[in-house]
């Protein structure tokens, strides 16, 4: 069983080193069980290639983070990004590891509590009778694709060949994997190009599922291996487990390909996608295990999620966006924002009570009261963070131009509530609503919508008169935007982005008690200010006028909803 599967990985090792000798840098990725058996490869091929003397480009390893996947999985790979990293330094391999994440708009939760973009799931991801998955797009793709092309930059800057991804992919995955792959031609051995015209090889492609556990095997004992891996065996080991645990424990190495497959079946993913279908499957197994029921909560709510999708009542009828003419169509199509506060309070909540399980684990392994094995040892750390700081920030930035946002600072105060004010938002247990069609009202006329009651947006008069004495340094007291309105001083880059130490600071220690309470009286568009004037959140390169107009809007449309109003 090893000869077979060893004259498979040494087939493998060549073609990769016969890319290498051609001039071309490779690119491995990790993820699961089959990207690392090709990383494994890869970083040999490069070992061999540096122990024959010979001259080779830079390769890398990198990973997409969604910045919402499984907990348990996420951390295993940071494990393998830092063994890889270590690996390379003993060995002196040119090799360098990188994180695609999504810029920080498209994150989940800035995109769904910050925007209200509604979830996307099986029944509201088909367009045109196709089934889109806009957040792989948006989260992966994208991500990837931006993280290739600095890559590429450097490459050519160094006078290399084009860079070659090295695919975990394989034929009998799946029958959409394998006619996918086929309609693609990817190969062995050639690198070819992709769908985005990157070049590509999939050394793996012929394999079965029972061979990249056997070869897994191979390396999960040290002193049995037959060539150095960058990964500990308790590495390979954990890898096993998460299958295992999230296919109701049973063992991919016995069941393997055929037959009621085990661990090869489970699926490993954002930890809140709705696209999964009615469950996910891979985490209620998962959960029902100690090691890993910290994610019990997240599964509730991705449940949720699910559950929800088709009240209409949580949404708003407001449209976000304009059309050529000057309408708004009036339609519920995205979130409103009770629902998003809701939604906000229910992570923060989650957030709190893991770093509360956390402590408490901790304490119960120091005292004795459960054994002192390294998967506990691992549990009396804080496993995850779904609202961080910096999307917080985000976060508060778009909800405070909402026109039913109560006052300004909206998700910083929720963050009060739950981290300092102890209070708790549990996610509640509901029966799925039933599927029912979205009702177009009509279309809005906006127009000169503030003709009679005129906004002004993002323009801060208290800091005009301020800025000069605060900021000196600054060129003028306030900014235009590329329509040219005059708002609060405001800086751009290349997308929409926050100061994450800045954030970290402001969040967790300067909003105290007193600033909790001075806001609560205070216009919600002034915290939008604040980020901005405050150089904590700066806005994409040319997308100023669009914010104004959001603000403005905001305001208007707050002002008609006031008891007073005509």
């Amino acid at each position: 069983m090893f000869d077979e599967i060893i004259l498979k990985m040494e087939a493998a090792i060549a073609a990769l080193m016969a890319l290498i000798r051609a001039g071309h840098p490779l690119c491995g990725t990790v993820s699961g069980k089959d990207s690392t058996c090709a990383t494994i490869l890869m970083l040999e091929a490069v070992r061999r290639i540096g122990l024959a003397g010979e001259a080779q480009p830079a390769h890398f390893i990198s990973t997409a983070d969604t910045t919402i996947e499984n907990s348990s999985l996420a951390r295993h790979i940071q494990t393998m990004l830092e063994e890889i990293d270590d690996f390379a330094d003993r060995q002196a391999l040119t090799v360098t590891t990188h994180i695609a994440t999504p810029s920080l708009a498209a994150q989940f939760v800035v995109s769904t509590i910050g925007r209200g973009t509604l979830v996307r799931t099986p029944q509201n991801g088909v367009r045109n009778g196709n089934r889109t998955r806009a957040c792989a797009t948006d989260w992966k793709l994208i991500p990837q694709g931006r993280l290739r092309a600095a890559l590429e930059r450097d490459a050519a800057a160094r006078g290399d060949r084009e860079i070659v991804t090295v695919l975990g992919n394989r034929l009998v995955e799946s029958a959409s994997r394998g006619a996918a792959m086929r309609e693609r031609g990817e190969s062995a051995t050639a690198a070819v190009r992709d769908t985005r015209g990157a070049l590509a090889v999939s050394p793996l492609r012929e394999w079965s599922a029972d061979d990249v556990w056997t070869m897994l095997t191979l390396f999960s004992e040290e002193e049995k291996r037959p060539f150095p891996c960058p990964f500990s065996q308790q590495t390979i080991e954990r890898l096993s487990d998460l299958y295992r645990a999230a296919n109701d424990g049973m063992c991919g190495v016995v069941l393997g390909e055929d037959g009621q497959r085990a661990a090869c079946g489970s699926r490993f993913g954002c930890v809140f996608c709705c696209v999964a279908g009615e469950r996910d499957r891979s985490l209620e197994s998962m959960v029902r295990e100690p090691e890993h029921e910290y994610m019990s909560g997240l599964n509730d709510f991705r449940n949720y999620l699910l559950a929800t999708q088709w009240d209409l009542g949580r949404r708003e009828l407001v449209g976000r966006s304009l059309s050529e003419s000057g309408y708004i169509r009036v339609q519920p199509d995205v979130l409103s924002f009770q629902e998003r506060m809701s939604l906000l309070r229910y992570l923060l909540t989650l957030d709190a009570l893991e770093v509360e399980r956390a402590g408490q684990h901790d304490a119960d392994l120091a005292s004795g009261r459960i054994p002192d094995t390294p998967a506990n040892r691992d549990l009396c750390e804080v496993q995850f963070e779904m609202i961080t700081p910096a999307q917080l920030v985000a976060i508060d930035f778009m909800l405070s131009m909402h026109h039913y946002a109560p006052h300004a600072f909206p998700a910083v105060s929720a963050w009060y509530e739950v981290h300092r004010l102890g209070r708790r938002y549990r996610v509640p247990q509901v029966e799925a609503f039933p599927k029912v069609p979205i009702p177009l009202h009509g279309w809005y006329r906006v127009g000169r919508f503030d003709a009679e009651a005129p906004t002004d947006g993002l323009r801060d008069y208290v800091a005009e008169q301020w800025n000069p004495y605060r900021y000196p340094e600054r060129v003028s007291a306030y900014a235009q935007t590329t329509g040219g309105e005059r708002t609060v001083y405001f800086e751009e880059t290349d997308q929409l982005d926050v100061d994450a130490s800045r954030a970290c600071e402001f969040v967790t220690c300067s909003f105290d008690h007193a600033w909790f309470a001075r806001v609560q009286g205070h216009a919600a568009i002034e915290s939008a200010r604040f980020w901005l004037n405050e150089t904590i959140l700066t806005l994409p390169a040319g997308a100023s006028q669009r914010y104004q107009e959001m603000a403005r809007r905001g305001q208007y449309f707050a002002r008609a909803s006031e008891p007073d109003a005509p």
